[in-house]
C-alpha cells in the first residue's frame, strides 16, 4: 500500500486529475531521493577524511607517547553499581607514583578505577618530557571516529533534504488551496448567474 501510494506521488503520470503542482510536488520528490542517494559517497568521503586524519593523529601520538607503571599513593572513591548490579567504568584522578628510565621517581595524577586501592598497578601516559598526557588515539577509535562522521553527515543530509521537502509541499499545499479557491469563486459566478 505504502509502495502503490509513493510511487503515484512520484509519478502522476498521465492522469488528467494530476495538476501542475502534483507533478512538481513529484519532481522535488524525485530529486530529494536523488539527494539522499548521491549523499552516499559524499559521506563515505567525509568518513574517510576524518579516519585518515584520526590515524595519522594516532601514529603521531604513538611514536611521541610511552607508557609506564604506577602505582596509586590512595584509594580511589569507592566502586558504585547501577540498578542492574553492574559496576561503573567511570575513571578518577588519583595520585601515584612511578619511576622514570633514568631512575628518578615521579607522583602526579593518574587514571584509575573506581575502588581501586593504594598500591594497585595503573598504567600513566608520558609525552617526550614526561609529562602526563592522554593515552594515544588507537585504530579503533579512528575507525569509529570516521563511521561516526560519514553517518552523521548522511543523516545531516537527509534532515536538510526532509526539511526541504516539506517546505516545498508546505508551499505547494497553499498554492493548491488558492487555486481551489478561484475555482470555487468562478463556478459561484457561473451558479449565480444562471
Amino acid at each position: 500500500m505504502t509502495l502503490v501510494y509513493l510511487w503515484r506521488r512520484i509519478h502522476p503520470g498521465r492522469n488528467p486529475l494530476a495538476r501542475i503542482w502534483d507533478r512538481i510536488e513529484g519532481a522535488i520528490l524525485i530529486g530529494g531521493i536523488t539527494g539522499a542517494l548521491l549523499g552516499v559517497p559524499l559521506a563515505a568521503a567525509a568518513g574517510s577524511e576524518a579516519y585518515a586524519s584520526a590515524m595519522a593523529r594516532s601514529a603521531l601520538e604513538t611514536a611521541t607517547r610511552h607508557s609506564e607503571t604506577a602505582f596509586l599513593l590512595e584509594d580511589a572513591p569507592p566502586a558504585r553499581f547501577g540498578v542492574d548490579g553492574t559496576p561503573s567504568t567511570e575513571t578518577v584522578s588519583v595520585p601515584a607514583r612511578w619511576t622514570l628510565p633514568d631512575g628518578t621517581f615521579r607522583e602526579d595524577l593518574a587514571s584509575a578505577d573506581l575502588g581501586a586501592s593504594a598500591g594497585d598497578p595503573v598504567t600513566v601516559w608520558l609525552d617526550e618530557s614526561d609529562a602526563v598526557v592522554d593515552p594515544p588515539v588507537m585504530p579503533v577509535d579512528a575507525a569509529s571516529t570516521g563511521i561516526g562522521v560519514g553517518v552523521g553527515v548522511w543523516l545531516a543530509s537527509l534532515v536538510l533534504l526532509a526539511v526541504g521537502y516539506l517546505i516545498a509541499r508546505h508551499l505547494l499545499n497553499r498554492a493548491r488551496r488558492a487555486a481551489w479557491d478561484r475555482e470555487w469563486e468562478r463556478v459561484g459566478q457561473d451558479w449565480t448567474r444562471s
